[in-house]
């Protein structure tokens, strides 16, 4: 499968006013005229849909490292669906302008990572989901679950904006390719600590005015059943040991190569709605899964 970089294009038009101002000579006397033009001039910028990195050779951190840092967010950030083929490694030597070799190093250790799989001959590919294995049949949000323990807690909102979904994001909302959704980004302190990323894209379609409501102070579930007017009903979850990456790494204020445990959830609405599908990151040195099972009669 060939892939293609996606490419966004911006058009601005900008106004543009020139007054213009003429000496004229007659036989009789002299003055000066004055003409006003107004044009439109159309600018276009192209950009590279995903995100874009430079590579920076100033620094200690070897090249390899930067390279899986950048394939490993885009992973995370959805930019490559599962189980979709990622750029050959011509591509990514050129838009990085990096050596086959160092590409090889950063692909191979997302390998051992279990975040990529090699098909000889054909190309490397995001790596389908595992197994899930269900932790109980209720469903908490997680500050619910904090408040359950008594633990304090704060929320800071540290981005909000609508975006296009992509082909992954429009699959698991159940919306259109291009389709604005809702992306927020949240860190979760609990005791002054950082210790959650939250990553939210909501289904702005089923819930209209989400993005008016302030989630440092609000739940995000019970905002969404509000704006909705529907019960939230049930949710796909799977948990996954990550290497958090550099980006996300500094929002938690961690080693780019720092354990974290990865929650991947898709919350559906009554009636099997997907209403928000979301990626949580949680400190592996801070949190830990529990849970009670009734073993059922064979």
């Amino acid at each position: 499968m060939q892939r293609f970089e996606k490419i966004v294009f911006t058009f601005i038009v900008i106004p543009i006013t020139i007054h213009l101002y003429l000496l004229v000579h007659t036989s009789s006397n002299m003055y000066i005229d004055s003409y006003t033009c107004t044009y439109c001039l159309l600018v276009v910028q192209a950009n590279a849909g995903g995100d874009q990195m430079i590579i920076n050779r100033e620094v200690s951190k070897p090249v390899y490292l930067q390279v899986a840092d950048y394939l490993r967010n885009n992973i995370y950030s959805e930019e490559w669906g599962k189980g979709e083929q990622i750029p050959s490694e011509n591509q990514i030597m050129k838009s990085l302008e990096v050596s086959r070799g160092t590409v090889k190093k950063a692909v191979n250790m997302l390998v051992e990572e279990g975040l990529l799989y090699q098909i000889q001959g054909k190309g490397t590919y995001v790596t389908e989901d595992n197994i899930s294995y269900s932790l109980g049949k209720g469903l908490l949000s997680f500050a619910e679950s904090l408040e359950g323990q008594k633990l304090a807690y704060e929320t800071k909102v540290i981005t909000s904006e609508f975006r296009k979904a992509t082909k992954e994001i429009a699959s698991r909302l159940n919306i259109d390719v291009g389709e604005d959704y809702l992306y927020m980004k949240r860190i979760r302190y609990v005791e002054g600590e950082k210790v959650m990323l939250i990553e939210n894209r909501i289904n702005s379609r089923l819930c209209p005015g989400v993005q008016e409501h302030d989630f440092n102070k609000e739940s995000l579930f019970k905002v969404m059943e509000k704006v909705s007017g529907k019960k939230i009903a049930y949710s796909e979850s799977r948990y996954a040991a990550r290497v958090v990456g550099e980006k996300r790494g500094k929002e938690l204020e961690v080693a780019s190569d720092s354990p974290v445990l990865h929650l991947e959830q898709l919350v559906y609405l009554e009636g099997g709605l997907p209403v928000e599908f979301g990626n949580v990151w949680l400190k592996a040195n801070k949190y830990y899964l529990g849970t009670v099972l009734q073993r059922e009669e064979m």
